[in-house]
């Protein structure tokens, strides 16, 4: 796989990125950006006290995701030009320029602060570089894979209510009673979500 629109696979391309600084912030708005990122299970920790934890459904699959903003502007964790939670923000948030997919590593050449020329060094000869590199990379597919044989046990159609929808993607919530840990902060995740 070579791209998916502006997303490019790192094993073709040496890329460098200039920093946020000069950025408004388009990956933090909804209508310039994402609005929502698929979650695997090591996420829902890293967001559920600050962001909504949703489900919806692609095809026959079930899928999770975090509500990073409400799809018209920036994030509300946006302020004053600069991420407020910059220590709690999304795994998402963290990587972007840099996205997994599948067992593909893909950077998003439309992020502003994205260059083939110059400035550091973001993924060399198919290699992430170290400072862009994080935990949530590492053997990616495995847990990509973990994360589908949960949703798999939960996905019983009358186990979830509709809540309403962002960008055309409908959100969904978990009602029957779980004491499952991830069904937990995605209960908690809710008192986030602002439909």
């Amino acid at each position: 796989m070579e791209s998916i629109g502006s997303f490019v696979n790192i094993k073709s391309h040496n890329l460098y990125f200039n920093g946020c600084s000069a950025c408004e912030g388009n990956c933090c708005n909804g209508a310039k950006g994402f609005a929502a990122s698929p979650l695997i299970l090591e996420d829902f920790e890293d967001v559920y006290k600050n962001f909504p934890i949703l489900f919806s459904v692609n095809g026959e699959d079930l899928v999770v995701y975090v509500l990073l903003n409400d799809g018209k502007g920036h994030c509300k964790y946006y302020i004053d030009k600069k991420c407020s939670i910059y220590e709690q923000r999304t795994p998402a948030c963290r990587l972007y320029p840099i996205s997994p997919y599948c067992e593909h590593i893909l950077v998003d050449t439309a992020c502003p602060a994205v260059s083939y020329e110059s400035g550091k060094s973001l993924c060399k000869d198919g290699i992430v570089q170290s400072d862009f590199y994080t935990k949530r990379l590492e053997n990616f597919v495995a847990k990509r894979d973990a994360t589908k044989v949960f949703l798999e046990s939960i996905k019983q159609v009358e186990d979830f209510e509709y809540v309403g929808e962002l960008l055309g993607l409908p959100l969904l919530k978990y009602i029957k009673s779980s004491d499952n840990p991830y069904i937990q902060m995605h209960l908690e995740s809710l008192k986030h979500f602002w439909v």
